[in-house]
């Protein structure tokens, strides 16, 4: 399966890629305001059960809580879609068609000599209407391992309704920051269809030939977008 990333700074991100280094930022650096929304009912449940529990077990299961809403916000987010040809995306996120989009392998992205239990991990988004609620039915007897993975599908898979048609698909990383791909993963890069000829050209003198290049070419009776090879 292909996933794509939509590109406006030329100078940003194609040398880091042409050594198979991308930039994952975490969940505040991104452009929703309600990134990573949701009701933390699992204090107050925790607080209505409190005298069931030690006062140790009560202690311990808060502090984890907060630590796994903590370590979330450290994560590395590289987002992805699953189209190169939507034409919001375009302008949103490639500089009105000044800018390029990325093809790559989806399956092939994660080094396996990174992998670990848990990350990278490659996520798709679900779109809601309403912020999803955690509480202590999503904690109930769950490892440590479980409830991030549980606090993750709520927290970062989870997105409003208004983004659907993006289609995102995340890679998410342990930290943000640089990260390490697998090369063999960029299929290949489309240039915006008012992409400079000298973007294009620095571009493909920086990146391997191994990978194909194609320009977007607006289609004349519908609105559509095409790619010529170039």
């Amino acid at each position: 399966m292909k996933a794509y990333k939509y590109c406006l700074n030329y100078d940003l991100v194609i040398r880091p890629l042409s050594r198979s280094r991308i930039y994952a930022p975490n969940k505040q650096q991104l452009n929703d305001p309600f990134e990573g929304t949701v009701t933390r009912k699992i204090f107050d449940d925790y607080e209505q059960i409190k005298h069931l529990l030690s006062p140790s077990a009560y202690e311990y299961k808060i502090n984890l809580h907060k630590k796994l809403f903590i370590q979330i916000g450290y994560l590395g987010i590289y987002s992805l879609s699953k189209t190169w040809n939507n034409e919001l995306l375009w302008v949103h996120y490639a500089d009105t068609h000044k800018g390029f989009c990325i093809e790559y392998e989806k399956d092939k992205l994660i080094l396996d000599k990174t992998r670990t239990k848990i990350f990278p991990k490659i996520i798709k988004i679900k779109y809601s209407k309403k912020p999803p609620v955690y509480s202590l039915k999503d904690a109930d007897n769950a490892t440590e391992e479980q409830l991030l993975l549980r606090l993750l599908k709520k927290l970062i898979c989870t997105k409003s309704w208004s983004w659907k048609d993006e289609k995102e698909i995340r890679v998410l990383f342990k930290e943000n920051g640089e990260q390490e791909i697998n090369s063999n993963a960029i299929k290949s890069i489309i240039f915006g269809a008012f992409a400079s000829d000298e973007n294009i050209n620095n571009t493909i003198s920086i990146m391997s030939d191994k990978i194909k290049y194609y320009k977007i070419e607006i289609a004349k009776n519908n609105y559509g977008l095409l790619k010529k090879r170039l």
